[in-house]
């Protein structure tokens, strides 16, 4: 009885880890041989590539050896990457399990170029980033489209399985899939607004809505009661929206209004709110000739409100989502272009309005690129960046005064005396205690030093009436 030899990949942090440009990939290959054996070759294939497949209908009237075949198939597989390792070769092993460890690094771009006029104007011919791992099937019977990175060995040996067979050496293969998503770089953490002015949605009163005074004075006037006059206005909606958006982030979609034209202002209510994102998704595959190509379209509604009855501003903008956000999961893919497989997004917003109690309908349809979501350990590390760019103020260190500092108040005035007024010789003291009752703090109005008080002297002498001042104006002894 023989055994066939069992070949196992393993991945460090399994099948859920998701990978980045410049991570590197570790694992180890098991090998399981009962009754060990001779390994003629060993190796591990690190490889990154799309593949895309389709039909089309080839049965033509009247040619019975196209009846049995109703569709041909196509299929085209481009290779991004190929790395490759020699585990072992031409050695023998006597126990029954063996492993063996490799390593490799994601790239960060394509290898090699395609041609243009190949694969259109819309794919990209030459290299770039690599696109996140992505799988969907088409519209077309047995149609699909694939992004893939995986790890494979390849097993060719000679043991007790193979002596049944002449020793040919038998090929085992094996193979585990990787996630990969781009880096996200230079993401900013508020989507920034792009604003479109819809002059295509421009509101105007309908004849029946026009007051008594616009018809008279159209009537008067002469004018057209379709064209332009200054008693009629206009509203000019402009909508507010991101170009990219991450999941996770708050998706802003704001609304404002420009009146043109003379007369009021006229009332504006929302009465609804509908929001979708739209998916639009191609392939193409086969020869120069044929290339077949598979669109695939899906809109998912993400917003529905209905009898909102909330009454909008001119002066400032009305924001009309609140904690919007997308949800990383299989559909939310990143936008991204390769070789023979796109992926992009739209949004469109429909918001029901009444103006001067009539019906009002805006619809505007924009590009939303989805952008990688940002890693946890790439958050805190901005908020370690910016941390660290604050230049933090030196810890307070207690220290002893010196005679650099300037002298207090008593010294100053024992040094360099001058002279005071008759109002200032109150009798003060530094000693003195407040006025309130209840409170024994020294006085913070200003005080005459004692020494000072000591030094005055008062000359008294008889005079004219003019030297009466000199009589009362104190002087200093010296």
């Amino acid at each position: 009885m023989t055994f066939r030899p069992d070949l196992r990949v393993f991945v460090d942090g399994g099948v859920d880890q998701v990978y980045r440009a410049g991570d590197i990939v570790k694992g180890s290959v098991l090998l399981s041989l009962p009754g060990g054996g001779k390994i003629k070759n060993l190796t591990v294939n690190f490889i990154g590539g799309c593949t895309t497949k389709t039909t089309r209908p080839f049965y033509i009237s009247g040619n019975d050896a196209d009846a049995c075949h109703p569709r041909r198939d196509y299929e085209q597989r481009i290779q991004y990457f190929r790395f490759e390792q020699t585990l072992a070769r031409d050695t023998s092993i006597a126990t029954e399990k063996h492993s063996w460890t490799f390593e490799f690094k994601f790239p960060e771009l394509t290898e090699g170029s395609k041609s243009r006029w190949t694969y259109g104007t819309k794919y990209l011919k030459d290299p770039h980033p690599l696109p996140p791992s992505f799988n969907v099937s088409t519209n077309a019977p047995n149609g699909q489209a694939e992004v893939s990175y995986t790890i494979h060995a390849n097993l060719q040996c000679i043991g007790s399985y193979t002596a049944a067979k002449k020793a040919s050496a038998s090929v085992t293969k094996t193979s585990t899939p990787l996630r990969y998503l781009p880096s996200a770089r230079s993401i900013a953490h508020e989507p920034r607004l792009r604003t479109r002015i819809l002059y295509h949605q421009t509101w105007k009163p309908t004849k029946g809505s026009r007051t008594a005074v616009d018809k008279f004075v159209t009537k008067v006037v002469g004018r057209d009661p379709g064209a332009d006059n200054i008693t009629t206005p206009r509203v000019v909606p402009t909508i507010h929206y991101p170009e990219k958006s991450a999941p996770g982030q708050h998706i802003p979609i704001l609304l404002s209004f420009t009146k043109v034209g003379g007369g009021n202002q006229p009332d504006c209510v929302l009465d609804s709110l509908n929001i979708s994102i739209s998916t639009y998704t191609t392939s193409i595959c086969g020869q120069p000739s044929t290339q077949p190509e598979d669109t695939m379209v899906k809109h998912v509604k993400c917003i529905s409100k209905e009898g909102l009855n909330q009454h909008l501003s001119f002066s400032e903008a009305t924001n009309l989502t609140s904690n919007f956000r997308l949800v990383d999961d299989a559909q939310c893919v990143p936008t991204f272009r390769t070789y023979t497989v796109t992926r992009r997004y739209t949004m469109t917003a429909t918001i029901g309005l009444r103006i001067q109690n009539q019906p009002f309908i805006i619809k505007s349809t924009t590009p939303l690129e989805i952008l990688p979501r940002i890693p946890v350990s790439d958050l805190q590390s901005q908020e370690v960046n910016l941390e660290d760019e604050i230049d933090p103020l030196p810890l307070y260190e207690p220290r002893e005064p010196s005679k650099e500092f300037a002298p207090d108040y008593e010294t100053l005035y024992s040094l360099s005396p001058t002279p005071s007024t008759s109002y200032s010789l109150a009798l003060t003291d530094t000693r003195s205690v407040s006025s309130v009752s209840g409170m024994s703090t020294p006085s913070t109005a200003p005080t005459t030093p004692a020494s000072e008080l000591d030094q005055l002297a008062y000359e008294q002498s008889l005079g004219s009436d003019s030297d009466l001042g000199d009589l009362m104006r104190p002087r200093i002894s010296t």
